[in-house]
Parts: structure tokens; C-alpha cells; sequence
């Protein structure tokens, strides 16, 4: 344990972090609430299927293509989970692993830019209890988004790694593939702008470390291949996205709210007080890590000199790109004159989140530069200023996360009803058909698919006998990705929900049987996944095959030299 204590601290941090979904009932903010029952429905999906699926089966309508669209890699494998043991496990262990991407990609970085023992570990400290962060944890609630932002820093990490290193180690592939995995396949708008800051980031690391580059260009085929993996992996719900998103109700940019967070007050705001604003279930405190960044502007000017030239040229690529984030979310008019991609924000201060990045960047280029001169009393003092600003965040994100309100009276009310979604949702049908006629029903009774027999690939309704006509259902998507049979479908109503066409019956009840379509994006789409996954499990079962032939006579921890 001599000269690992340091270790103690990512762990100790994580634990805390984790303490109130063990060690209490409750629910935190309102989305909390409803991603735990997301996961714990996707897990009697999975459980009556045996796969699962891209549509939630509710009172909010039957065959809702919700998984297809809102973080279904993140929601299958947390219902795997939950219905291998049980939802409160699986969020546990989703917001663990959060936890340590973040922490622990930090760490690795640090590491890689020369940082040593336990001031290593100073910036994924800074990075785990930055306001905004901790929010994402209970604040706000937003589970699938804490995942996709905490996997940035282990991309990052893992890329990185991939090129410098002569070996191809099965390690940092890995975190790679993992971490691509979860951002692209957790949350949507993460997806978008993680991998934006990421690819922008990168070309300023390329261009200040040009000659260490060219001389390794070639393994940057290594990122493309497992980049190109990670999204052979999520093509399951990736192809149902890209292809059908344009025909859903929600098909383009919300318009930017709660922009009372994204002021310049709250924005640079040292201690968790942000005042609530109207209408929010949820406690948001999205300033900068405000101390950190100070230390990084100031200590970056005290001890430039000890910065090697092309970490200078760095430091400043990071502190661009940091200010031209912080003017986006202090002045969110200018989201709409970004490229539409990037416009799919809804809350500026998301953007947060990226100027975070730039800021615990900057810290961990400043204390690589202070490794130089560990013994002098400057850099000494220096580092011992940056660990109070670490435990001073620490403290007051265990404050920030005691003070966050729970919504409902506790996780057994959130799980009442495999059916009816908590009494916490607000959400509209925002993936319901948006392409179909809006069509009037001239039959007075709907078609009502019983969602409440429980989860199934196809229903069959009863309707009663009568003249043709058209009648509302309660189908939450278009014939694009459901069958009907029995009935046609001729359009939607303005939630997006079907109407369709019956045909007249005078004396027997109609039977309509209702669905999931296998089209042929969805089919190609499930199996390319499928085929990504049988080619990791054969490759990681080769290398542990190749390690026992060879014994230890090879490098450890290698796919190939």
C-alpha cells in the first residue's frame, strides 16, 4: 500500500458520492425519479422478450419508440442489470461507473502529461465535484446525461494513450470503445456536443504536438477502427435514430430554456447558492469550478516559464476554447447561429459542462508544468493551494447533494405501476409520428391497444361491430415502425398518436393486431450491433488465449506489438 495511499481518494470520493441511493429512499429531482423507472421497465422488457426493446409500452401510448431515441444502449444495459438483480442496483452501479470515468479519466491524463504520486489525483478531484457535475448526480437527475458528459475525460484519456504508446493494449482500447459506447449511446445531446469539444480539442492537441504526431499518424487508424466499432455497437438504436428522427413530433432544436442559470452571476459563483428558478423540479448549480480556474489563470502566469513550449501553445488552445464556450452560454442567442447539430442544447447551461473540461485541462497542464521544480516552495505552496480547493469542492458538493429535494415520497412510489409512469413525469410524446396527416376520427370510441396485459411483441384489439371509419388510437408512432393489421393507417392526431381506417362490420367485432415492425433499418441496424458484440467477445478471448500460450514471455496487457 506504501506509495498507493493516494488511491484511497478517488475511491473515498466515489463512495461518498454513492452514499445516498444505499443509504436512503430517496428520489431526488423529478427526473430521477423517471429514469428509475425507465430502467426498471426496460428490464421487464428484457425479462418478457428476452431483448431488449426500442419501445416503451405505458399509459403513455403503446409501441412509444422511446428507447430508440433517448439513450437505449444506456437504458439495455441498465435493465439488463435491473433484471438480474434490481433497478436500485443498476443505477447504483450506472452512477459508480459515472463517478470513475470521470475521476479516474482525469487521473489517467494527469498521469500521461507527467503528473506524479498523489497530485494526480488533484484533477480528477476538481472534476468530480465541480458544481455542475455534482448536480447531474441528484440535482438534476438526469441519469442517461450523467453517464454520456462522465465519459469524456476516459475518452479523452484512452485516445490518447492509443497513439502515444508503441503497444496495443487491450486496456486502453477498452476504455475506448467502453467509453465511446455510453457517450454516443446514453444521451443524445451529450452524443452531439461531446463529440464536437472532443474533435476540437484534439485538433489543437495535433496541432501544437504536429512533429510527435506525424511521426505517429498511422495509429490513428487505431481511434477510427474502434471509433467505428463503438458505433457498429450502438447502430441498434443509432439507426433507428438517424434514420426516423426527422419523422417524430419533436424533430428540431427546443427553444433554449432556463437561461437564468447561464448568467454571468451564477455562472462564476464560488459557493452552491444558485436561487431556484420558477417552474424547475430539480436543483441546478451550474457555475464553473470557479477556485480551480483562478488557480489555473494564476499559477499558469507565475510559473509559465516552467511550461514547455508546446504545453503553452496548449494551454492557450484550452483557454480559447474555453472562452468561446463561456460567451455561447452567457449569450445563447448566439446557439442559432451554430450549425443545426449543435443547436439541439435546450438548456445553455449544458455548455458548462465542455467549459469545465478546458478548465480541469488547464489545471493539469499547470501542475505538469510544476513537476519541474517539485522541491522549490513555490510550486510546493502552489500544490498545496490547488488540494484545498479540492477538498473545500469536496465538502460542499457533499452539502450540495444533502440539500437536493426529493420529488416523490420514495423509490416504491416511482416503481407503483410496470404502466403508468411516476407521479413525477411531465413529458410529452416528443418521439410520437410527427410525418402523417392530421386526421379528425369519425368513429366515436378509440382503438385502445392494452398495454396493461403486459409487455408483448404484438396486441390483438377487439373492435366493435359497425359502419367503416377512422378511429383514434393509442399508438405512439407512425406505420414506419409499427404493423397493423386488420386496420390502415391514415395518420396521426396532433400528439402524434395514429388514427386509423376500419372496415365496416355489421355484425362481428373487428380484430386489429398491432406490432413492432421489423423494418429493414431496424433489422440491419439490431444485427450489425449483434455482430459488433460477437466480434469483441472473440477478440477479447483471443488476446486472453494468446497471454496463456505465450505465458509471460510477452509484453503485459498487449494485442499486438
Amino acid at each position: 500500500m506504501r506509495g498507493r495511499w493516494h488511491w484511497l481518494i478517488p475511491a473515498g470520493a466515489t463512495l461518498c458520492f454513492l452514499a445516498p441511493i444505499p443509504l436512503t429512499d430517496r428520489t431526488f429531482a423529478s427526473d430521477w425519479g423517471n429514469h428509475y423507472w425507465l430502467i426498471y421497465v426496460q428490464g421487464l422488457d428484457i425479462s418478457s422478450l428476452g431483448a431488449p426493446s426500442i419501445y416503451l409500452q405505458s399509459t403513455l401510448g403503446a409501441f412509444y419508440p422511446y428507447y430508440a431515441f433517448y439513450g437505449g444502449t444506456f437504458y439495455a444495459v441498465t435493465g439488463f442489470l435491473a433484471d438480474l438483480f434490481d433497478t436500485e442496483v443498476a443505477v447504483l452501479l450506472a452512477t459508480a461507473g459515472a463517478i470513475a470515468a470521470n475521476y479516474l479519466g482525469w487521473t489517467w491524463m494527469a498521469k500521461q502529461a507527467g503528473v506524479r504520486s498523489w497530485r494526480m489525483q488533484l484533477p480528477g478531484l476538481i472534476a468530480a465535484t465541480a458544481p455542475l457535475a455534482v448536480s447531474n448526480l441528484y440535482g438534476r437527475g438526469g441519469i442517461p446525461e450523467l453517464i454520456g458528459t462522465s465519459m469524456l475525460p476516459l475518452v479523452a484519456a484512452a485516445g490518447i494513450s492509443l497513439v502515444r504508446e508503441d503497444g496495443l493494449r487491450l486496456r486502453d482500447a477498452a476504455a475506448f470503445v467502453v467509453g465511446l459506447v455510453f457517450l454516443t449511446g446514453s444521451h443524445v445531446l451529450s452524443m452531439v456536443w461531446g463529440v464536437t469539444v472532443l474533435g476540437l480539442l484534439a485538433v489543437v492537441l495535433i496541432a501544437c504536438y504536429w512533429p510527435f504526431v506525424k511521426e505517429r499518424a498511422t495509429r490513428f487508424f487505431r481511434l477510427a477502427w474502434f471509433g467505428v466499432l463503438a458505433a457498429c455497437l450502438n447502430a441498434w438504436m443509432l439507426g433507428p435514430t438517424l434514420i426516423y428522427h426527422s419523422r417524430t413530433v419533436e424533430n428540431s432544436p427546443d427553444p433554449l430554456l432556463q437561461q437564468g442559470y447561464s448568467s454571468a452571476e451564477n455562472l462564476f459563483r464560488i459557493l452552491r447558492d444558485a436561487p431556484d428558478l420558477p417552474n424547475i423540479t430539480g436543483d441546478v448549480n451550474a457555475a464553473l469550478p470557479v477556485l480551480a480556474l483562478l488557480w489555473a489563470l494564476a499559477c499558469g502566469v507565475v510559473f509559465w516559464r516552467l511550461l514547455a513550449p508546446r504545453t503553452r501553445a496548449l494551454a492557450l488552445g484550452l483557454l480559447a476554447t474555453l472562452v468561446g464556450i463561456v460567451v455561447l452560454t452567457l449569450d445563447s442567442s448566439l446557439i442559432w447561429d451554430l450549425p443545426e447539430f449543435l443547436q439541439y442544447i435546450q438548456f445553455p447551461y449544458r455548455l458548462v459542462t465542455y467549459a469545465g473540461f478546458c478548465v480541469v485541462g488547464l489545471v493539469t497542464l499547470v501542475l505538469a508544468g510544476l513537476e519541474r521544480r517539485e522541491s522549490s516552495a513555490g510550486s510546493f505552496a502552489a500544490v498545496v493551494v490547488l488540494a484545498a480547493i479540492g477538498l473545500f469542492s469536496f465538502a460542499i458538493s457533499i452539502q450540495q447533494n444533502i440539500e437536493v429535494r426529493s420529488w416523490l415520497g420514495g423509490r416504491g412510489e416511482a416503481l407503483a405501476s410496470s404502466v403508468q409512469p411516476p407521479p413525477s413525469w411531465y413529458a410529452i410524446i416528443q418521439f410520437g409520428d410527427g410525418e402523417g396527416e392530421v386526421v379528425q376520427p369519425t368513429l366515436p370510441q378509440p382503438l385502445t391497444v392494452p398495454v396493461e396485459e403486459g409487455i408483448r411483441d404484438s396486441y390483438r384489439v377487439e373492435y366493435p361491430a359497425g359502419p367503416a371509419g377512422t378511429a383514434q388510437t393509442n399508438i405512439d408512432t407512425g406505420p414506419y415502425l409499427v404493423d397493423v393489421s386488420g386496420a390502415t393507417p391514415v395518420g396521426r392526431n396532433e400528439a402524434g398518436q395514429m388514427v386509423v381506417r376500419l372496415p365496416a362490420s355489421p355484425h362481428r367485432a373487428r380484430v386489429v393486431v398491432v406490432s413492432g415492425k421489423e423494418s429493414a433499418a431496424v433489422v440491419v441496424s439490431r444485427w450489425i450491433s449483434v455482430l459488433a458484440a460477437v466480434f469483441c467477445l472473440l477478440a477479447v478471448a483471443a488476446v486472453f488465449v494468446r497471454r496463456r500460450r505465450r505465458g509471460r514471455s510477452g509484453p503485459p496487457n498487449t494485442l499486438a506489438r
